[in-house]
């Protein structure tokens, strides 16, 4: 499994990103939302960009799709829980939705929002009720308490970071050294992001101050 993949941005598409990790150049498929939000990263933003990944395996190819957050993993996957619903339909609903609106309409039995996304008609926005209705979790708001709660649970909000760094070669137990201290640093900082862009703003001070 490749559960993320960590790189500099070569290119963004509407339907795309290249990622260049160490000699290697990642292409993956993402929703319009996320596109959208890459493409508007300038100068060192752009690199070491972490994007959570599914891998997708057939007999003649593997596909690579990349998510923000695991709030839109978790939709990705769900989605195709649904009969119909492949993976490309899946990222056709995610571009044209984001999750917190998704996991809204599906509780409510709104159809008719459902309907209203490109490729998606009131057949297909009644099966996505009728499947997924209070089972799409969005992922929790981090709050100002996870930053300055004990050191085990600041390391379970992140721990994310932690494996990402721990799978580049760093010593996981310095790697929760730093971590801890730019938290500290941080925090005030932190507490003004969403978890995604507080993720990316861990990650890339905690590669500065590994070496």
């Amino acid at each position: 499994m490749i559960h993320a993949v960590i790189g500099d941005i070569v290119a963004v598409t509407e339907q795309e990103v290249i990622l260049r990790g160490g000699s290697l150049e990642y292409s993956l498929f993402i929703t319009g939302l996320t596109a959208s939000k890459l493409s508007q990263l300038q100068g060192s933003d752009r690199q070491q960009v972490r994007l959570l990944s599914v891998l997708q395996h057939r007999e003649d190819s593997m596909t690579l799709f990349g998510f923000l957050d695991e709030a839109e993993r978790e939709a990705f996957k769900q989605l195709q829980s649904v009969s119909g619903i492949g993976a490309k339909q899946a990222l056709r609903i995610l571009s044209g939705i984001n999750v917190k609106q998704l996991a809204e309409a599906l509780d409510s039995g709104n159809v008719k929002l459902l309907a209203s996304i490109p490729g998606i008609g009131p057949k297909t926005g009644q099966k996505m009720v009728l499947a997924l209705r209070n089972k799409l979790v969005l992922e929790e708001e981090i709050d100002a308490s996870s930053f300055s709660a004990p050191k085990a649970g600041r390391f379970k909000v992140w721990n994310d970071i932690l494996d990402a760094l721990f799978e580049m070669g760093y010593d996981r137990k310095r790697s929760e050294e730093v971590l801890d201290k730019l938290i500290t640093q941080l925090g005030p900082q932190l507490d003004s992001l969403g978890k995604h862009e507080a993720e990316e703003l861990l990650f890339r001070n905690a590669i500065i101050a590994l070496g």
